[in-house]
C-alpha cells in the first residue's frame, strides 16, 4: 500500500478530510449520462462533492439528475478552448466517455483520441492536475480491434501530459443497471431452455459498480497515487459460462444448457451489429466486441489493491448482496423480446403498405369504392394510407423516434377502425376478422413505446 494512502476497509470521512484541507471539492465527470459515468457522478455527489456533469445531449439526463451542474460536450468536435469555461473552479476530472465502434453519430478515433486529448490539454492549461481516465481491460495493440487501438492512443495522449493522471481499466462492471455487454449477458440469461454463448471459457474478474465508484472516490484525492495504470477488477475469476449460470440463479431462472456457438456461426450476428451501428442502432453485438472478448477481459487487480488497500467483492458475493427483483427479471426476458417486437411491428406496417400497392391493389381499390371513394379522392386515400404505412414501418425498423412512431401507429389504427365503423361497418362481422386483428398490433405498439429506452 502506498505510504499515507488509507485502505478501503472503512469509508473515508470526507467532511473531516475537507477540514484538513485535503479534499477534492469540485469534480467534472465527462460522460456523466453513460453507464459508468452516471454511477460515478452519483457516488461523488452522495459523498459530498460538487459534480459538474458533462455529456452529449444533456436534456434527458438533466431531467433524471437535476442536482448535478450539467454542461453539454461533444468529444467528436470539442477542442481545448471549448473546455476552458467548463473547468472553471474544478479540482479534478474523471473521463468516462467511450464508444465501442464507429457508427452513425459515433467516431471512435475522435472520441478516444482527439476529443480526449482536447480535454487533457484543457486540464493542463487550467491547472486541473488530477485527471482519472476510465479505459478498459484488454486495451492492447495485440487485441487487433480499432477499439483497443484508439483507447491505447488516448491513454498515451494522457500520459504525455504534465498532469497527475491515472488510467483505470475496469474488467466486466456489474450493477443493478446494465448497458452494453452486461445487458447482453443478462438478456442471454432470459432465453428459455438454452443459453447461447460465443466460446464460454473466456475469464472475467467482474467488479461491482460500488467498488469501482469507491475506487474513483479514493483516487480523485490529491494525495492519491499518480501517473500509474490500474486494472480495476474483482478477486474472483469467473468464466463466461459461469457468469451466465450465476446470473440465471440470481434471477431465479434455474439451470440452463450452455450452447457454445462456434465463432464462424456467431460472426454474421456481430457484423450485422456493425451494419446496425451505421443505421444508428447501438448494440453490444459488434465485431470489436468479439475481438476484445477473445483477447482479454480479465485484468489483474493486484497493483491497484496493493496501492490502495481496496477489497472489492467477488462476483458471487456481489450477487448475494443484491437480491434480484421483478424489474431485473423483466429486463432479462425482454432483452431479446423487445427488439424482436419492434422488428415484427415495423415489418407488419411495411408489409401492409407494400402489399396494398402491389398484389392487393385491386382489392384495396374495391374496398375504397365500396366505402364511397371515387376518382381523385380514391387515388388520394389509396396512396396516402399506403405510404403512411410504409413510412411508419421503415421508421420503426430504423429505430427513429420509436415512441412517436408507435403513438402514430396507435392513432392510425384507431383512425382506420373509426373510418371502417362509419363507412364499412359490415367488416366487423367478417369471418377473417380484418378489424379485430388490428388491436393486437396496437397493443404491441403500446408495449414497444412503453419499453423503449436506451439507458
Amino acid at each position: 500500500m502506498a505510504p499515507g494512502f488509507p485502505a478501503r476497509a472503512q469509508p473515508l470521512d470526507w467532511p473531516q478530510i475537507r477540514s484538513q484541507g485535503g479534499a477534492v471539492v469540485k469534480v467534472l465527470v465527462a460522460g456523466a449520462s453513460g453507464f459508468i459515468g452516471s454511477h460515478i457522478a452519483a457516488h461523488l455527489h452522495a459523498s459530498g462533492h460538487t459534480v459538474v456533469a458533462a455529456a452529449r445531449g444533456v436534456s434527458a439526463a438533466q431531467r433524471r439528475a437535476p442536482w448535478f451542474d450539467w454542461t453539454g460536450c461533444d468529444f467528436r468536435r470539442d477542442r481545448a478552448d471549448d473546455w476552458a469555461p467548463r473547468l472553471a473552479g474544478v479540482d479534478a476530472v474523471v473521463n468516462c466517455v467511450g464508444v465501442l465502434q464507429d457508427g452513425l453519430g459515433d467516431d471512435s478515433r475522435a472520441v478516444h483520441v482527439a476529443g480526449a486529448d482536447a480535454l487533457f490539454e484543457a486540464c493542463e492549461r487550467a491547472g486541473v492536475r488530477r485527471v482519472l481516465h476510465i479505459s478498459a481491460v484488454g486495451v492492447d495493440a495485440a487485441a487487433g480491434s480499432s477499439y483497443a487501438r484508439d483507447k491505447l492512443a488516448g491513454e498515451a495522449a494522457l500520459k504525455a501530459r504534465d498532469l497527475d493522471w491515472l488510467v483505470l481499466r475496469p474488467s466486466l462492471v456489474i450493477a443493478r443497471n446494465v448497458y452494453g455487454g452486461t445487458a447482453l449477458v443478462r438478456s442471454l440469461c432470459g432465453l428459455p431452455w438454452v443459453t447461447p454463448v460465443v466460446g464460454g471459457d473466456q475469464v472475467f474478474r467482474p467488479i461491482g459498480m460500488e467498488d469501482l465508484c469507491a475506487a474513483v472516490e479514493d483516487l480523485v484525492r490529491p494525495d492519491a497515487p499518480a501517473r500509474q495504470s490500474f486494472d480495476l477488477a474483482g478477486p474472483e475469476r469467473v468464466s463466461l459460462s459461469d457468469t451466465v449460470r450465476g446470473y440465471r440463479r440470481w434471477l431465479g431462472f434455474g439451470r440452463t444448457r450452455i450452447w457454445r456457438v462456434p465463432r464462424w456461426l456467431a460472426a454474421p450476428a456481430f457484423y450485422a451489429g456493425d451494419l446496425l451501428g451505421w443505421l444508428g442502432v447501438r448494440t453490444p453485438l459488434r465485431s470489436n466486441a468479439l475481438k476484445q472478448l477473445d483477447f482479454d477481459v480479465e485484468g489483474d487487480p493486484a497493483r491497484w489493491m496493493d496501492a490502495t488497500g481496496a477489497r472489492p467483492k467477488g462476483f458471487h458475493n456481489w450477487l448475494a448482496a443484491h437480491p434480484a427483483g421483478m424489474q431485473d427479471r423483466w429486463h432479462a426476458r425482454l432483452g431479446f423480446a423487445r427488439p424482436l417486437a419492434r422488428w415484427v411491428l415495423g415489418l407488419y406496417w411495411l408489409a401492409t403498405g407494400i402489399l396494398t400497392l402491389t398484389v392487393a391493389r385491386s382489392d384495396a381499390l374495391s374496398v375504397l369504392a365500396e366505402a364511397g371513394f371515387r376518382g381523385g379522392g380514391q387515388a388520394a386515400v389509396f396512396w396516402a394510407t399506403s405510404l403512411f404505412d410504409i413510412a411508419l414501418g421503415l421508421a420503426m425498423l430504423a429505430k427513429w423516434k420509436v415512441r412517436s412512431v408507435a403513438a402514430l401507429m396507435i392513432l392510425g389504427t384507431l383512425g382506420y377502425v373509426a373510418a371502417i365503423t362509419v363507412l364499412l361497418p359490415g367488416l366487423w362481422a367478417d369471418a377473417l376478422g380484418p378489424v379485430v386483428k388490428v388491436f393486437p398490433a396496437a397493443a404491441l405498439a403500446l408495449l414497444v413505446a412503453a419499453t423503449e429506452d436506451e439507458r
